[in-house]
């Protein structure tokens, strides 16, 4: 969700941002091409914010998929040292 928030507000903010540039622009020509290269960036920065969110969501899998296994090990550490301490003593 909070990735979808990031790029709702990049390409909303970016084009406000270039609002006066537009108004700026003396003829039809220059600000079409103004326009369009607003576009571009636009378009790039949705893009970059989605392949950085994906690069997170994909490095907070392997850590939670990490943190698994590790407690799994753990568990088991826990019960063989109780089976250790438990089990009969063999003479």
């Amino acid at each position: 969700m909070a990735r979808r928030n990031g790029i709702r507000t990049a390409v909303l903010v970016l084009p406000l941002l270039a609002l006066p540039l537009l108004a700026a622009c003396d003829d039809q020509q220059s600000a079409e091409k103004t326009g369009q290269e607003i576009g571009r960036a636009v378009d790039q920065t949705a893009e970059r914010v989605g392949e950085a969110a994906k690069g997170i969501g994909a490095e907070a899998g392997r850590m939670m998929q990490d943190a698994g296994a590790a407690i799994q090990q753990k568990a088991r550490d826990a019960k063989d040292d109780i089976n250790r301490e438990t089990a009969p003593e063999k003479p």
